[in-house]
């Protein structure tokens, strides 16, 4: 695991889909899921319910697939195997941090 500067680390967790992403896979009991999993939850959540509506699942797995999952991946925070769809969580304490620092000023679901 590499250590990237803090701005690096607030550009990833800036998007929401990645702090939700985060979330999920945190806690996840295994740490692993894959991308069908994560559409479905995602989809299953209310995570868009207040403000925007949701995604077409179609657009949320290719964001998954070309956005999302490569830049975690980039920071180290996930594994991302492009053909079996399967995503592996990397814990990272710095990310984490963040994250429980704006805990009380970022809506996330309970998947």
């Amino acid at each position: 695991m590499t250590t990237h500067s803090l701005d690096a680390c607030l550009r990833l967790v800036a998007d929401r889909h990645r702090r939700w992403i985060i979330h999920h896979l945190r806690h996840e009991a295994t740490g692993t899921t894959t991308v069908d999993e994560l559409v479905e939850q995602f989809h299953s959540s209310d995570f868009d319910s207040k403000n925007v509506p949701l995604q077409d699942r179609d657009a949320f797995a290719i964001q998954l697939h070309h956005i999302h999952l490569p830049k975690l991946a980039e920071h180290g925070v996930v594994e991302f195997e492009h053909r079996s769809g399967a995503v592996r969580y990397h814990p990272d304490e710095q990310v984490e941090s963040v994250l429980d620092s704006l805990s009380g000023g970022v809506s996330i679901p309970n998947p």
